[in-house]
């Protein structure tokens, strides 16, 4: 459970010493004696976490490597928890500012501004797949609620109010507006400039998954 923080100063000075000796993470510890967390929704079954589990990945700030931690992002609080050694009962937040980023295994938390096509721009964490200089691949997780529902006769059960994460995934290209796109070739061939080379890997090479997208964009970049 996420509780309150009042000061982890010292508990951060103790972990990070026996993950990393030489590294004291200053700009971090004191960056965590931040707000209050709480509050959980019990009348609600589901998970509002994107991973299920604390994962390991790295702390970023300002896009400089800073700390091994553990994370999981909450998608209906739009927070990334962490943990800096995997066995703490307690999870933590570090303050939503842009200068810090959580890279996991295959993506990385990053808090920004979105100029979405036909919404505008929204705020919050996404999850960047991939980046260069002329492509952008990012996801952005959200909640879906279901109400609760009465039984419809005396036999039946009431449901309970439920709640599930799912993902929009969105594609920007020399720094225009994002669009959203499917996990498909043909949504991001019509994004992309069109050659006989993407043609003949996409031919051999399906997009079924969001590594499937990243694979096909490292290729496109190879090529253009």
């Amino acid at each position: 459970m996420t509780k309150s923080i009042i000061s982890i100063y010292f508990m951060v000075l103790v972990t990070s010493s026996l993950i990393a000796q030489n590294d004291p993470l200053e700009e971090i510890n004191f960056a965590m004696l931040i707000q209050m967390k709480g509050n959980s929704d019990n009348d609600i079954i589901g998970s509002p976490y994107l991973e299920q589990k604390f994962m390991p990945g790295l702390i970023y700030v300002n896009g400089e490597k800073k700390q091994n931690a553990y994370f999981r992002y909450n998608v209906k609080d739009d927070q990334v928890e962490l943990k800096v050694l995997p066995n703490q009962e307690e999870s933590y937040l570090l303050p939503r500012e842009q200068k810090y980023s959580y890279r996991l295994k295959n993506y990385t938390y990053e808090l920004g501004d979105l100029n979405i096509s036909g919404n505008g721009f929204e705020k919050g964490f996404v999850a960047n797949y991939y980046e260069s200089e002329n492509i952008k691949f990012i996801g952005k997780p959200f909640v879906k609620i279901a109400k609760a529902e009465p039984a419809k006769t005396g036999y039946g059960e009431a449901k309970p109010a439920s709640m599930s994460t799912s993902i929009k995934y969105y594609l920007s290209v020399k720094g225009e507006e994002f669009k959203e796109v499917s996990i498909k070739e043909k949504d991001f061939k019509n994004m992309l400039k069109n050659s006989s080379k993407i043609d003949a890997y996409l031919k051999d090479n399906k997009i079924k998954e969001v590594d499937d997208a990243v694979k096909f964009l490292k290729y496109y970049d190879s090529v253009e």
